[in-house]
């Protein structure tokens, strides 16, 4: 997690810290809807919120770089292979590959998130 409560908490040594008592964990606190729960699921939330934000901000840098590529260097749209525009083929077959590339990497983002929040509510 990047929270600096997160990293502390997991640098304190055992024993260390009033508020953790031997029966403590983060999944009742969760289960039970306490502050320290909410505090835990923001955090997990915030997390996957800048995964999504990172991945649209690729999807609109391709949306908007193509057309802005296009306009800037018109030789580009004179070019052809096999008699077909160039423009063309790049979004006929150039930008599939993208939106792929972008979603798997996403996913993996996002499943990595979650899985450092498992670990995190399963090590108390």
């Amino acid at each position: 997690m990047s929270s600096p409560r997160t990293r502390r908490a997991r640098a304190l040594p055992d024993g260390a810290g009033a508020a953790r008592s031997p029966s403590w964990n983060i999944a009742r606190d969760l289960d039970e809807q306490t502050e320290l729960g909410a505090v835990y699921a923001r955090d997990l939330i915030r997390a996957q919120l800048r995964a999504a934000l990172g991945t649209c901000a690729l999807v609109g840098l391709v949306l908007a770089g193509l057309p802005l590529l296009l306009s800037r260097v018109p030789e580009l749209n004179r070019v052809r292979v096999y008699e077909v525009p160039l423009p063309w083929l790049v979004l006929a077959l150039g930008v599939q590959p993208v939106w792929v590339l972008l979603a798997a990497r996403h996913v993996r983002r996002a499943e990595r998130v979650e899985r450092d929040f498992t670990r995190l509510v399963d090590r108390t």
